[in-house]
Parts: structure tokens; C-alpha cells; sequence
């Protein structure tokens, strides 16, 4: 896992030169607020083995690529509309060799595949994370949220929880480091019925 970080850092700060995804540059920072942020799932569910998983808009790789190497026996489809985004994933999936990550060029409104899980980090307001996720997901399965923790985002997620037939079933808050901004990650599950 060692040797597999340090080229996931390495291939991340070579692309991250040329076309410029994060304004983290720090091999340290990177691990930290990338690497580390995107595992923490790991520590709030396991997946259910060979559930799929629908990774919409990281334009940074992340989660998805964390993801999938410390959950080998999962299958992950990576979705964005900025075709640029899309290579640079691909070049980094083909040099660590995942096996079990997909990528597919479109925009999260306008895919109809349905997954287990879907994970969404750092984009979009709540509003429009339930608009464009809530028909991708299976019944009695997983939206899961990346979020700085926001009161008023919170209660918003609650209300439109109801509306889009989700229900709240977890909320994991933490920080990366001590001088950390608040984040939360949200598990909820979609239901057809309440």
C-alpha cells in the first residue's frame, strides 16, 4: 500500500503540473487532505464485496482513487463532464493497474445507470446533489457525502432528505488535523417508500 501511495503522489504531482487540479502541490498536504480525507470512509462503512460504487465530479481523483485501492474487491465507475479530468484519471488507473475502476465521460444529470453507492466529495450544494443522484442510486442503497459541516447545509440535507425519499442514517464528523475545518461525511440511504 506504502509503494502504491507514493505513486498515486508522485503521478498526482507530475499531471497536477501540467494541467493544474489542485493548488496543493505538498507531497504531505496531498496525503493528508486528499489521500487521508478520502479513506476516512473506510472508517464510517464497509463496503458490501463486489457492491459498485458511482464516484460523480472529483476533479482531483479523489475519492475514487484512494477508494479503490484500499478496496480491491469493489467496482468503481468514476463519472465528470471535463474530458481533461477524464485522461488524467485514466493515466493514473493505468499506471497503479486498477482493475476495478470504470470511467465514463458525462454529466451526473444525465447518466441513468444505477449503483450501490454513490459518493460525491466537495461538490455541488446539497440541493443539487439530491436532484442529480437520487435516480442513480438503487433502493435501500447509499448516497454518501463529503462535506465541510455547514448547520445550515445540514438542516437543508434533512428537509430535502424527505422530498427525494432519503433517509439520514449516518453523520461521521472529523478533522484531518487539529487547525481543521469541520468535516462530515453523510451516509443516507435511498428509499421508495418512508
Amino acid at each position: 500500500m506504502e509503494k502504491i501511495r507514493e505513486d498515486l503522489i508522485k503521478k498526482f504531482i507530475e499531471i497536477n503540473s501540467q494541467i493544474n487540479l489542485s493548488a496543493i502541490r505538498n507531497q504531505e498536504w496531498i496525503y493528508i487532505k486528499h489521500i487521508l480525507d478520502s479513506i476516512e470512509l473506510n472508517n464510517v462503512l464497509k463496503f458490501k464485496k463486489w457492491s459498485s460504487v458511482c464516484d460523480i465530479g472529483t476533479g482531483w481523483w479523489f475519492p475514487l482513487l484512494p477508494l479503490a485501492m484500499t478496496n480491491p474487491d469493489i467496482n468503481f465507475t468514476w463519472i465528470d463532464s471535463v474530458n481533461k479530468k477524464l485522461k488524467a484519471v485514466w493515466e493514473i488507473v493505468s499506471h497503479l493497474k486498477l482493475e476495478n475502476v470504470d470511467l465514463v465521460w458525462t454529466r451526473a444529470e444525465d447518466f441513468h445507470n444505477r449503483f450501490d453507492y454513490v459518493t460525491a466529495r466537495a461538490v455541488w450544494y446539497i440541493d443539487k446533489l439530491f436532484l442529480w443522484t437520487r435516480n442513480m442510486i438503487k433502493s435501500d442503497w447509499y448516497l454518501i457525502l463529503y462535506k465541510w459541516f455547514d448547520p445550515q447545509e445540514k438542516k437543508d440535507l434533512v428537509e430535502l432528505s424527505r422530498k427525494y425519499k432519503f433517509k439520514l442514517i449516518k453523520q461521521h464528523r472529523y478533522k484531518l488535523f487539529e487547525w481543521d475545518v469541520q468535516r462530515v461525511i453523510y451516509v443516507l440511504k435511498k428509499r421508495y417508500w418512508l
